[in-house]
């Protein structure tokens, strides 16, 4: 009967230390969750504040100067050239080669009604930021001279 007993407790806390040990993944899960939830809405928010800007700069451009048909290239470009020409400069490397890229398939088209030599302006200030991003990347892990 004791055997039993102790056998029993035994089973108990091995039980009991299993489901402690579920209820700790659990929370973890739950914690990944909400952390892939906030990034999602994050997300989705830049998505949405990206179309607003994409739509308030076609209306300016039908409005104010009378471009009807503009191509989603255009209105890339214009927007990569705006932020540039009002000095909001990314420090990602990632978002200065898309807007290079950008650029550079706005230079290609032929029907871009963007002045050639006003994207070549935007591809060479977007060079120079890459090159400036990868120097301060090298210079941060290069850390202190000795």
């Amino acid at each position: 009967m004791k055997k039993a007993t102790l056998q029993s407790q035994q089973n108990a806390e091995q039980t009991s230390h299993k489901l402690s040990k579920v209820k700790k993944q659990l929370a973890d899960v739950k914690a990944e969750h909400q952390k892939l939830k906030k990034s999602h809405q994050q997300l989705q928010d830049s998505q949405q504040e990206s179309q607003k800007i994409d739509y308030a700069m076609r209306d300016m451009l039908k409005n104010d100067y009378g471009v009807d048909k503009l191509s989603h290239t255009d209105v890339e470009a214009r927007y990569v050239l705006y932020k540039l020409d009002h000095e909001e400069l990314t420090q990602n490397k990632k978002v200065a080669q898309s807007w290079l890229k950008t650029l550079t398939i706005a230079r290609a088209d032929p029907d871009t009604k963007i002045a050639p030599t006003r994207l070549d302006w935007g591809i060479e200030q977007v060079k120079a930021l890459i090159n400036r991003i990868i120097e301060l990347t090298r210079d941060i892990f290069k850390g202190p001279s000795i």
